[in-house]
C-alpha cells in the first residue's frame, strides 16, 4: 500500500508539476505528515524530490526526471494526443489531428501508444446532428487559445462588451459553449457563452490564476441544472397504447423512465395512464406528441387535448377521398 501510493504521489506530481502537502494527503487520503514522510523517504532512494516555500511553493519533482511508462509531453502535445484520438473536434479547435497523429503518438512510450490507437480506432465522436447543421462559431479557435492559455478575452457578445477569463469550452451536442469568470461585474462565479453568438473576439495579453479547486465538469452541471430549473414546465397528462411505448423516445424531453414500472396505472384495454413533463410551450409539447399518432391520447390540460383534435381533424379531411 505505501509503494503504490508513493508511485500514485510521483504520477500527480509529474502530470501537475507539483502540488501543496495538502492537496496530495485529500487526493491520497492520508495526513499532510505521511506525505512529508513519503517525500523524505522518496528523496532517501534518490528520487529528485524536493519542497519550495512561499506563496507558490509546494512539492516538486525534477523536470527531467520520468517515471518508467509514463510519457512526457507538455500541454501542446498533450492536447495533440487528444485530438489524435478524438479528431471530430481538432479542425473546429483550429488543431491539426493529423499531424498529431503522425508525429505524437509514436514519439510516446509503446504501452501509451497503443492504448491511444486502441481508443481512436474504436471510439467515433462526431457532434454533429444528422439533419441539424452546426452553430457558426468563426470565434472559436481563438477562444480555445485564450482557454489553453489562460488568457483575458474581449468579447462583443449580443450586442454587449464584456471582458471574460475563459475557464473551460464544453460541446453540448453541436453547440460549443464557454464558461468564464466575469470578474467585474459581479454577476457570480461563472458566466455561460454561447460561442455562435460571439461577435467579436480580442485574446487580450493578460493572463490570469485559473481557480485552484475549479473543476469544469462540477461547474458545467451546476450550470445546466440552473437552466434546467429555469425553463417552464408543462404538465400534460395522456393514455398510451401497450405497443407504442417503446417510441415514447419521440417524445424527447418528455418521455418517461422506460421501460415503464410494473405498476402503472393502466386500462381494460392495457393503455398506460402517464403523466409527463415537457421543457416547452404548448405547441412544442402538440408536435412530439402528434408523433405518436393515434396511439396516444391527451386527457390533460383542456387546450392541448383541442389543439389534437383539431390536428387530427385537418389532418383526416386532408386524406378523405371524397374531397
Amino acid at each position: 500500500m505505501r509503494a503504490s501510493r508513493r508511485v500514485e504521489l510521483l504520477v500527480r506530481l509529474q502530470l501537475r508539476g507539483g502540488a501543496s502537502a495538502t492537496e496530495l494527503a485529500d487526493a491520497l487520503g492520508v495526513s499532510v505528515r505521511t506525505i512529508y514522510r513519503d517525500v523524505e523517504a522518496l528523496s532517501a532512494a534518490g528520487v529528485p524530490i524536493y519542497t519550495e516555500v512561499g506563496r507558490n511553493g509546494g512539492i516538486r519533482i525534477d523536470p527531467a526526471y520520468r517515471i518508467a511508462g509514463l510519457p512526457r509531453l507538455d500541454a501542446v502535445e498533450a492536447r495533440g494526443v487528444l485530438f489524435a484520438v478524438v479528431p471530430a473536434i481538432a479542425d473546429q479547435l483550429g488543431f491539426d489531428a493529423a499531424a498529431a497523429d503522425r508525429a505524437l503518438l509514436p514519439a510516446m512510450e509503446r504501452s501509451t501508444e497503443a492504448a491511444a490507437r486502441v481508443v481512436r480506432d474504436r471510439l467515433l465522436v462526431e457532434p454533429t446532428h444528422w439533419f441539424v447543421p452546426p452553430d457558426d462559431t468563426p470565434a472559436l479557435t481563438e477562444i480555445g487559445r485564450a482557454v489553453w492559455e489562460s488568457l483575458e478575452v474581449r468579447l462583443q457578445y449580443r450586442g454587449t462588451d464584456v471582458t471574460v477569463q475563459p475557464l473551460g469550452l464544453i460541446l453540448k451536442g453541436s453547440i460549443w459553449y464557454l464558461l468564464g469568470n466575469v470578474p467585474r461585474t459581479g454577476e457570480g462565479p461563472y458566466r455561460l457563452f454561447r460561442l455562435s453568438r460571439v461577435e467579436t473576439v480580442e485574446v487580450r495579453d493578460i493572463p490570469f490564476n485559473r481557480p485552484l479547486a475549479f473543476d469544469l465538469a462540477a461547474a458545467w452541471a451546476e450550470r445546466r441544472q440552473a437552466f434546467l430549473a429555469s425553463l417552464p414546465e408543462y404538465l400534460v397528462t395522456v393514455r398510451v397504447a401497450q405497443a407504442a411505448e417503446p417510441f415514447l423516445t419521440l417524445l424527447d424531453e418528455g418521455c418517461p423512465k422506460l421501460p415503464l414500472p410494473t405498476d402503472v396505472e393502466r386500462d381494460v384495454h392495457g393503455w398506460a395512464r402517464l403523466r409527463l413533463t415537457f421543457e416547452r410551450s404548448p405547441n412544442g409539447a402538440a408536435r412530439h406528441l402528434l408523433r405518436l399518432g393515434a396511439d396516444i391520447e391527451v386527457l390533460a390540460p383542456p387546450e392541448l387535448r383541442l389543439r389534437m383534435g383539431t390536428t387530427g381533424a385537418a389532418l383526416a379531411n386532408l386524406y378523405d377521398d371524397h374531397t
